[in-house]
């Protein structure tokens, strides 16, 4: 039962999320807008809300929830999205995603700070390509601009 309104949790989240996209305004004159990406995003969370309310249920008969180092993990990572999303409009994306990634990296991964920095400047670099130029979306520059 519970398995079910979950599954139904993340179609309602995925339609509201959809919704609220298509507010935001999804293509313009010059391309996409910026709701184009949380659009494609809601449908797919949506998508497999309804996937798994018509597969049939797989029931584990002892759930394994993470203790420990991989609770510390998993609510690092829930920690560390939450900050990054509260730190957008202040810090604009890519300071606030290159923050977030390298205290990721360093606390839940364990990388090396050269494997910390290089996946950070790529990621938050391509990232920003992508959007940036080749969508030419515009991401939130926060106090530098834009």
């Amino acid at each position: 039962m519970v398995e079910r309104a979950l599954n139904v949790f993340w179609i309602l989240l995925g339609v509201g999320a959809a919704a609220h996209a298509g507010t935001i305004g999804l293509t313009g004159p010059s391309g996409p807008e910026s709701g184009l990406f949380p659009l494609l995003a809601a449908l797919i969370v949506a998508s497999a809300g309804v996937a798994l309310l018509l597969l049939p249920s797989h029931r584990a008969s002892a759930p394994a929830w993470p203790r420990g180092a991989a609770l510390g993990r998993v609510l690092g990572v829930v920690v560390g999205l939450a900050l990054m999303a509260f730190a957008i409009p202040y810090l604009g994306f890519a300071a606030a995603a290159a923050i977030t990634m390298i205290v990721l990296l360093r606390t839940v991964e364990r990388s090396s700070w050269i494997e910390s920095i290089a996946l950070t400047i790529g990621a938050v670099a391509g990232v920003m390509w992508l959007f940036g130029h080749v969508l030419g979306m515009s991401l939130p520059r926060g106090p530098w601009g834009g």
